[in-house]
């Protein structure tokens, strides 16, 4: 695969500095790679968004109860159902 050099110019020393110390924490093998790395996720579009991964949460929060007296009854159901389930198994 053929290799290509891409300089940036205008990085204050300060912002390599943080760079370096989030590559050592991420045990990165070196700058180089770290930002080879980031380059492809973004270029493929593997870095998933905020909203994608807590897309699941939401749809999950969208079906409780909108009122406090549906959430009790919700969760005293709940409660009522994992009590049942408890008392199977140690019935078995």
């Amino acid at each position: 695969m053929p290799s290509h050099t891409i300089k940036v110019t205008g990085v204050p020393e300060e912002l390599v500095r943080l760079l370096d110390e989030r590559i050592k924490r991420r045990h990165a093998a070196g700058r180089s790679e770290y930002l080879r790395e980031l380059i492809r996720k973004d270029v493929l579009g593997e870095e998933r968004s905020l909203r994608e991964i807590l897309a699941p949460i939401h749809e999950f929060t969208r079906s409780l109860p909108d009122t406090e007296e549906e959430l009790d009854t919700f969760f005293d159901e709940v409660r009522d159902e994992v009590s049942k389930e408890k008392q199977a198994k140690t019935a078995h």
